[in-house]
């Protein structure tokens, strides 16, 4: 048997011979027995374990066996343990009351026949193996409880976090989408606009300015990245151009000094290429500058490409730099300006194909007979369809501007 399966009988004799004989007649059970000469060492014995049974003598000099029995059975750990008393006495019912007050189940007298003994011993041994068991299935019952009451409180949690992060989000896309231009009306020129975040919100940014200069500034940008991040990068560019808009009309001054707020305020955790254009609907011209942004291109009524918008100087937010403006475009009826992010061109296919510029500019070729609007739409359609409805990568945004044909 192994050692741990065995069950502790404590013997208590202050006689050694006695202990001897009861050891002879109970190693036969297999069990753990423990041998102690006084009602003292047994105290001792059990503070510190369980024992299925305890057999002891009533005579026993200082501390006799009915005072130990009402010691061990006033103490929490040992109150349920059974007692069998021995004596070398005739019973009388006196004794047997006081042995029963005690915690007393049983009363065996000296000489004691070894079969009945070992019979008695072996019921309490059973008897203690079943307790143990149970408490042994309760703990694991309690333990199993408590797992699952922690897993279901750990799914509550996570629920809640996942609710109150998907409440925020949800806020935060309407805010961001709030930051987004309204449409304008502009005598002679038909413009639209739209970003589609890959996540709730984004890092895309559109927006349509008007400049101390009466023309309308023109707004296309992209935060690397995308997310919250990139949405409060976006937000605090935005809100430099509005500011800055409102004092300079000189589209280099406007970035030079946006750019310089960026590198103080990001630093370099976060960069944005940015097209800035200054539309002047009276002479029907274009200026813009470019910070490292996709280039935009001029088409004519035709679909011809007439002028490629190219990067004029750096991503913002990197390093202090200048951002020369181009010499004004001249703007024919027909003519069509469409500006976008990479987000839209480097879209994937699922063999492995990307959109690329090529496939963009025949979208809006095609659409060339519609509103601004419906062009951007139709962009976005195509991309999508393109990816055959894959997650979004990264944040699509366009802007195309027409210039009208009897203008």
């Amino acid at each position: 048997m192994d050692p741990e399966d065995k069950a502790d009988i404590l013997l208590v004799d202050d006689q050694p011979a006695n202990l001897l004989a009861l050891e002879a007649v109970l190693e036969g059970l297999g069990q753990n027995l423990v041998k102690v000469n006084s009602g003292t060492e047994a105290l001792r014995y059990l503070l510190d374990h369980d024992v299925a049974l305890i057999l002891m003598d009533i005579k026993m000099p200082g501390m006799d066996g009915y005072e130990a029995a009402s010691l061990i059975q006033g103490r929490e750990r040992s109150r349920h343990t059974p007692i069998i008393f021995l004596t070398g006495y005739e019973r009388t019912d006196a004794q047997m009351f006081k042995g029963y007050s005690v915690g007393a189940v049983d009363f065996l007298t000296k000489p004691f026949v070894p079969e009945v003994l070992r019979s008695k011993v072996a019921v309490f041994v059973d008897l203690f193996r079943k307790r143990e068991e149970v408490k042994r299935q309760a703990e694991v019952l309690r333990e199993m409880e408590r797992r699952e009451h922690e897993r279901q409180l750990q799914e509550a949690t996570q629920r809640f976090e996942a609710e109150n992060l998907r409440r925020e989000m949800q806020l935060a896309r309407e805010i961001q989408q709030k930051l987004f231009p309204a449409p304008v009306d502009v005598p002679g020129v038909d413009i639209g606009g739209a970003c589609y975040p890959a996540d709730a919100t984004g890092g895309d940014y559109f927006d349509y300015i008007p400049l101390t200069d009466n023309s309308l500034g023109l707004v296309i940008g992209d935060v690397s990245g995308h997310g919250i991040g990139a949405a409060l990068v976006m937000a605090a560019t935005r809100a430099y151009l509005h500011a800055l808009a409102m004092s300079y009309a000189d589209l280099e001054q406007i970035l030079t000094l946006t750019n310089r707020a960026l590198v103080a305020d990001v630093g370099q955790s976060h960069f944005v290429t940015l097209l800035l254009a200054s539309l002047n609907p009276r002479t029907r011209s274009l200026v813009y500058t470019s910070a490292g942004h996709s280039p935009g291109y001029v088409l004519s009524a035709a679909g011809e490409v007439k002028e490629v918008l190219r990067s004029t100087a750096t991503p913002l937010g990197i390093m202090d730099g200048q951002f020369p403006a181009s010499p004004a475009i001249g703007l024919a009826p027909g003519d069509l300006v469409f500006l976008f992010t990479d987000g839209l061109v480097e879209s994937w296919a699922p063999d492995g194909t990307q959109f690329e510029g090529e496939r963009a500019l025949t979208v809006v070729r095609a659409n060339h007979h519609r509103t601004a609007q419906e062009i951007v739409v139709a962009l976005f359609e195509a991309v999508r369809t393109f990816a055959d409805q894959q997650p979004q990568l990264d944040d699509i945004t366009a802007i195309v501007i027409k210039v009208n044909a009897a203008a």
